[in-house]
């Protein structure tokens, strides 16, 4: 008799040491689980993260083209304002025929009298908006009909002008230099 008892208690031990070894198991997958959850979390808050980054991106830019559209516009207005291009002397933004002047965005023209600042504000650019005109020369009757617009007879020489324009954004990191192609008679 004592053996068929001592067989009933080592068979009730090896039960509970099957049924120990599943809950550990049970805890070991639910740490893994909670590890890819972790990582799933960690990859969603850096990508949310990332597309902040780049809508700011995009608004900056926003921000420096609509600051260089409105420099040309003021540069368009300024050339309906004159009667000659008596003052584009290579000063104040104001560059004769032929003078070819350095308009890359990093260039020193941008500074300083050697371009024309906006004249307006705009409250959202770090920098105003400045910008160049060039006198590229005159144009007599038969070259002035672009696209058979208007009547080109008898009206006389028109001078054409080129504007660049030069924005920046919230910071001044972001640039835009613009162009643009202006006549008038003078």
């Amino acid at each position: 008799m004592n053996n068929s008892v001592m067989i009933r208690s080592l068979q009730s031990r090896s039960r509970l040491c099957v049924h120990g070894r599943h809950d550990g198991s049970a805890l070991i997958v639910s740490l893994l689980i909670l590890v890819v959850m972790t990582l799933i979390g960690i990859t969603a808050v850096s990508t949310s993260g990332l597309e902040e980054r780049m809508a700011g991106n995009v608004r900056d830019e926003q921000v420096a083209f609509q600051a260089a559209e409105i420099a040309l516009r003021d540069g368009e207005a300024f050339i309906d304002g004159i009667a000659s291009t008596a003052g584009f002397n290579s000063s104040n933004g104001l560059y004769p025929q032929d003078s070819s002047p350095d308009i890359s965005p990093t260039s020193s023209i941008w500074t300083g009298t050697n371009s024309k600042v906006y004249s307006g504000t705009l409250g959202a650019e770090k920098s105003p908006p400045r910008y160049v005109i060039e006198v590229l020369g005159s144009q007599g009757n038969a070259d002035v009909n672009i696209g058979g617009y208007g009547d080109s007879s008898g009206v006389g020489a028109v001078t054409s002008f080129r504007i660049t324009a030069r924005g920046t954004g919230i910071s001044d990191s972001s640039t835009v230099i613009l162009q643009s192609y202006y006549g008038k008679r003078l």
